[in-house]
Parts: structure tokens; sequence; C-alpha cells
């Protein structure tokens, strides 16, 4: 069959309507199956189709559903003077050209994916080295599809959406924002408190821009999970467990507001007990404690190695003022936990302190309550938040049914009972009821 035969058979089907769906629907079959065969279905057809396709079958079709077979097809088209042509090849003329099946496509596009990272890997390897951290970082990332490989590929995806200089551009864009994460990995002291840096000086250092890894930037998410990859956690979701991926891998976001306040703790760096902090112990003071404060204290610990855990200021400022000129260890958390809390708990736990967590008997208070107390089992006590405890400390705030709904997730044994009070009730309960309680339990040494 000559080309030009070929030609007019496509210009035949193209130039009557009522032949376009069923050619739209023969490219799906071959896309789908790499071959021309089967059944083809044309829902619905209307009164052109019907012309067209009866016309061409030598029969007479009513609008409604038509199933077709392509042999069908190949057989009506072997009755025209058309005879020879197969069905494939007029299938592709008609489309201008080869048409690539999903599994080509398919492999075309895993190919481009494998491009597009060996590209990011040569990069990396070029700048920091194929032993450095950050190679390591971006090769588990490549090889299990985590730690920033999804940030990473929908980046791409959406770069594929261009053409041309733009498509260019955004692959180069994705390429230096994968260099400059990598390079500020290779600045960072990891594991070390020593020669923390701050994070816009990081960024400035790196990019010229103090912006640049903020987390809102997709450089600053993706720095993220490559901290989460080298620290071996993981990728943090809260604001809490950003600043304390920052802080394990020696970036300071910022060490003044993230601070907790303490009374009777003792701190030690290398040179010893911290001078500061005992003065305000001997003067019955309590004090503030900030993120810079913690970065050269290596021990934390208390004269009876207790330490009773507040959330709230208030009851925490009432106590201390009744406690004064007594030595005991009290540390309030002032509602969330801020990372300056968290890490000071972990210091504590680690000198041996016994530690004794009370907060409000509110969704959100039980939530901290399991968390701290998952710290370290067996050394962390939930204290003051029994459901008997709940009833003396019952106010009439009513709890929404969202927010009850936290309650679902917790797991404690110890706080069951006081969640199935407060679905019960559906009101919060608040420590400045158990003040005197509290106070008797920390004078009394009672657990």
């Amino acid at each position: 069959m000559s080309r030009l035969m070929l030609e007019e058979c496509v210009s035949f089907f193209r130039k009557n309507r009522g032949y376009a769906r069923l050619f739209e629907e023969m490219r799906k079959k071959y896309r789908r199956h790499g071959k021309l065969a089967g059944k083809i279905v044309l829902e619905e057809m209307s009164v052109e189709e019907c012309l067209a396709l009866g016309g061409l079958l030598g029969k007479s079709l009513q609008p409604g559903d038509l199933r077709l077979s392509v042999s069908d097809f190949q057989k009506a088209l072997d009755e025209t003077k058309y005879r020879g042509i197969e069905a494939a090849e007029l299938l592709c003329a008609y489309f201008g050209g080869s048409i690539r099946t999903n599994l080509q496509k398919r492999e075309e596009e895993q190919a481009e994916k494998e491009r597009f990272w060996e590209g990011l890997l040569k990069i990396v390897g070029k700048e920091c080295g194929p032993r450095s951290e950050a190679f390591r970082w971006l090769t588990c990332a490549r090889e299990q599809r985590t730690y920033g490989w999804q940030l990473i590929m929908k980046e791409r995806e959406g770069a594929a959406g261009g053409s041309g200089a733009e498509l260019e551009s955004a692959l180069e864009g994705i390429g230096e924002r994968v260099r400059s994460v990598c390079l500020a990995v290779e600045e960072l002291p990891l594991h070390e408190k020593e020669g923390a840096i701050r994070l816009a000086v990081l960024a400035a250092k790196i990019t010229k821009n103090p912006h640049y890894f903020d987390r809102q930037q997709a450089a600053g998410r993706l720095l993220l999970s490559a901290l989460a990859f080298l620290c071996e956690a993981e990728e943090p979701k809260t604001q809490e467990g950003v600043l304390a991926l920052y802080y394990q891998a020696g970036i300071r976001p910022d060490d003044i507001s993230s601070f907790t306040v303490c009374y009777g703790i003792h701190f030690y760096t290398e040179a010893g007990e911290h001078d500061a902090y005992r003065s305000f112990i001997e003067h019955g003071e309590k004090y503030v404690l900030t993120l810079s404060n913690l970065s050269r204290v290596l021990r934390a610990d208390s004269k009876d190695r207790r330490v009773f855990v507040l959330e709230n200021q208030m009851v925490f400022s009432q106590l201390c003022d009744r406690l004064q000129g007594k030595e005991y260890a009290l540390l309030c958390t002032s509602g969330q936990m801020k990372v300056a809390s968290l890490i000071l708990i972990d210091l504590l736990i680690s000198s041996g302190c016994r530690l004794y967590y009370c907060g409000d008997t509110d969704p959100e208070g039980i939530e901290i309550a399991e968390r701290i107390a998952a710290r370290a089992p067996g050394q962390v006590t939930i204290w003051r938040m029994s459901e008997e405890d709940y009833y003396r400390s019952i106010s009439n705030e009513t709890l929404t049914t969202a927010r009850l709904k936290k309650l679902d997730k917790i797991e404690h044994e110890g706080l069951k009972a006081l969640c199935d009070a407060l679905r019960r009730e559906k009101r919060a309960g608040y420590q400045e009821h158990l003040m005197e309680a509290l106070f008797k339990d920390i004078v009394g040494g009672s657990e």
C-alpha cells in the first residue's frame, strides 16, 4: 500500500467527525495494551456517528451504545478501496505519528527521573564529596523514597508542567535548592553543642539570603528532612519538633523565645556548678532558663532527686512563694511544651531524677502529660491527674466535641479513667483548685 493511499485514507476519516470518537477510543486501547485488539465501546452514539459508522460497517445503526471489535473495523476497512491498510498503521497516521503506549510512557518517565536524580547526586558529589553526610542523605532519599524525596519529586512534577527554557529554569532551581541544603548540612556541627550556628546566619552564609532556610520556604522544609535523616529522628510535624531537631543538629533558630522557668534546680557546666543559678537557689528565687543558657549545661539535678513539673504559671509562682527558703525543685512549662523545657526534662532524667508532672485536666493538658511520661516510663509520674483530682478541680468551662476528640488518641493506662470522666462531664479542670494538695505533696515527699 502506497504512502499516498494511506494519506488519502487518513484524510477520509479525519474529514468526517462521526469517526473521531472511534479513533480516540482505539488510541486509548492501543496505549493501554500496546496493541490494537479486542472490543471498543462507544456509549450514547450521536446521529452523526451512527451514519458514519453504519456506512462503514454496511448496516443501519440507531443512537445508543455500540460494541465494536477491532477485527470488525479491519474487515470493514478491507471492503473499501483502502484494502491492505492495517488498522494500527491507520491509527498512528491518523494521530500524526507513532503512539506511545502507557508502558513506554512509564519507562520513559522512570528513565527521566533516574537522569534527574543522577544529576542531583553529581552536583552534590562535586560540591561536598561522595563520602559526605550530604551525599549519604541524598542517596538514602533517592533509594528509600523518604527524608525529602516527596518534596523534591513534588517540585519536579510541578516543573514538568513547563516546557523549553521554563522547564530548564525550574529544574535548575530544584538543583540549586538541593545543593544549598547539602552545603548547609556540611557546615553543621551535628550532634555537638559547641559551634552551634543560628539558622539565619547559616542561610546568609550559604545563599546570601538569611531567610532562605525559613520553614515556610521549600529549602527550609528540605533542610528539615535532611536533618531528620542525619539525626536519626522522625521528620517533625510540630513547631516543638522542629526546634528540637534544630537543637540536636547544632542550629539555633531562636534561643531566646524558647525558655523554661525553674526553682531549686542545679545546673552544671564543664567548670562545675553554675554560680548564677546556685545564687538564685540560695536566695530562694525562681529563674528563667533559655535555650542559649542551656547550650553550655551538661547536667541538671536537684537536692533530693525529685522535680515537680507544673503546666500552670500562676500555680508554679504561688508554690514557689510558699516554698521560699526550702530547697525543693520545681519546673514550669507554661502550657505547650517549649524545646527548652523538653531539653531540661531530658537532662534531669539523665541525672536519675524522678519527675512528677501535673497539668490542667483538659484534653491539651492530658496530651502533654502523656508525651512527658513517654520520655522516661517508670521515671516520670503523672501527678494529681486522677479521676478523683479531676472532680476536685472541675470548672464550668465546657469542652467542645472537637477538643474532646483528642482524648481518643490517649493510650497511657494511668490517664484513661480521667479521659472517661472528661467525656462524661464535658468540662475542664484546673490546677488552681488543687493548690493545697500540691503543696503538701511537695513538702511531705509523698508520691
